[in-house]
């Protein structure tokens, strides 16, 4: 089985412009205490909405592709949330205001989830929003930042939304699409020191150009260059031209929906590039490699979150204890990784309205955005040694990796290397 390729840190992404709304880099409150000065409520456009104390339900308003090809992806995620909320529930909520889940279908469509973040402000008056795709985000930021509504871990990499200066009510949970591909590029140096072609498939939503630009950037001033690029618009198509190329890389600047059928339009067009690299999203095993085959054997991923169904986690507290209750609390298929995905991403969140509760200013819009730009927290279904990591000049997020490649014949995910820690890269 061929190995993941050594990856090594040799990064550092520009300080990000101190964020607006009355930014202040004196009082960070990452003890989990106070985090007043980070961020303030003066540039919103209804200030009192955003510092009211929240009471009784925190809704968290998800504008997702519930219909369509993301459909059953994008279930597991929600399944997850509401699984991890449904047990804070239990135990009693956040200092007794009880979480719920607000699901409005965009169908991957940009213009959509505009209008849908729309009603969950409007009409749903939730306090919280996340949504799937680069594209969305771009849609909902001018008017959920112009309300100060908070975007917590949307499921998005483009670096554009890091900026907090620009986006000051918003995050993001996927790793920065630059971080990891410029972190596959220097593995990249390890096993092609003197460079190679590499064969570019590209999705042409804003996730998969996030990806392409990430790749493009990594590689400026080494000896890599592009063999070809392909849309991914027909992965038929895009497997005949690139492997006529002869590159011996191939990397998937993909989305979910492309992971499985590029592989197997790359099985059916005859090729087998030496080093085939799919991104982090395409974290699923038995939905998106599996079905494969041999195609599949021996791709690599970086991942942050531990696997249910991989025997390295068997004997692991966390996964045992979160099997138990998410099958406890609705969640159909608990080893899928999407599910694993929406129950870390309530554990973050949950983290966020804790402290914000325990705050001077208690529980409010306002407090949990703070929160949220001070956060340092590892969820117990993250990776040991990975944690995500936020400051109130920088949306650093996912800072840590660990290597994997798929074995088609185990179907598993093997570990192929350590945890590659890159926050010392970062100007704290």
């Amino acid at each position: 089985m061929k190995r993941l390729i050594p990856v090594v840190s040799a990064m550092a992404v520009p300080v990000l412009a101190l964020a607006a709304c009355g930014a202040d880099t004196e009082t960070s409150g990452s003890d989990g205490g106070s985090a007043s000065g980070v961020i303030s409520a003066d540039d919103c456009a209804d200030p009192e909405a955003v510092t009211a104390e929240i009471t009784g339900e925190l809704k968290v308003g998800w504008t997702a592709a519930t219909s369509g090809p993301l459909a059953d992806a994008v279930g597991n995620v929600i399944e997850g949330m509401e699984a991890r909320f449904a047990v804070e529930n239990e135990a009693g909520g956040i200092g007794g205001v009880q979480l719920k889940v607000v699901v409005k279908d965009d169908a991957f469509n940009p213009e959509r989830a505009k209008a849908n973040v729309g009603e969950l402000i409007q009409k749903e008056k939730v306090h919280v929003i996340d949504t799937f795709g680069s594209g969305q985000l771009d849609a909902i930021a001018d008017d959920q930042n112009d309300q100060c509504v908070p975007v917590l871990f949307a499921q998005a990499s483009v670096p554009a939304y890091r900026d907090i200066e620009n986006f000051p009510w918003t995050t993001e949970y996927l790793p920065s699409a630059d971080v990891e591909m410029k972190t596959v590029v220097e593995g990249l140096k390890k096993e092609y020191p003197d460079g190679a072609e590499v064969a570019l498939a590209a999705n042409q939503t804003e996730s998969g150009k996030g990806y392409a630009d990430g790749f493009k950037n990594a590689i400026e001033g080494t000896d890599f260059t592009i063999a070809a690029e392909e849309p991914l618009t027909d992965p038929r198509t895009a497997a005949s031209a690139l492997k006529a190329t002869d590159a011996p890389i191939l990397v998937d600047a993909g989305v979910t929906t492309d992971c499985l059928s590029l592989t197997q339009a790359v099985g059916r067009v005859g090729w087998k590039p030496k080093t085939f690299i799919q991104p982090s999203n395409c974290a699923d095993g038995a939905t998106l490699y599996a079905p494969a085959g041999d195609a599949a054997d021996g791709q690599q991923i970086l991942r942050w979150l531990k696997d249910p169904a991989s025997d390295e986690f068997a004997d692991d507290d966390a996964v045992t204890e979160y099997r138990e209750q998410a099958k406890a609390n609705g969640a159909d298929s608990p080893d899928n990784s999407y599910t694993v995905n929406g129950w870390a991403i309530a554990d973050l969140m949950i983290d966020n309205f804790k402290r914000a509760a325990e705050s001077d200013e208690g529980l409010s819009r306002l407090s949990i955005m703070q929160a949220a730009r001070t956060q340092d927290y590892q969820p117990p279904m993250f990776i040991d040694g990975i944690t995500f990591q936020m400051s109130p000049t920088q949306s650093y997020g996912i800072l840590a990796f660990k290597p994997y490649t798929w074995d088609a014949k185990a179907k598993s995910f093997e570990p192929a290397g350590e945890v590659i820690d890159i926050s010392d890269e970062y100007d704290k």
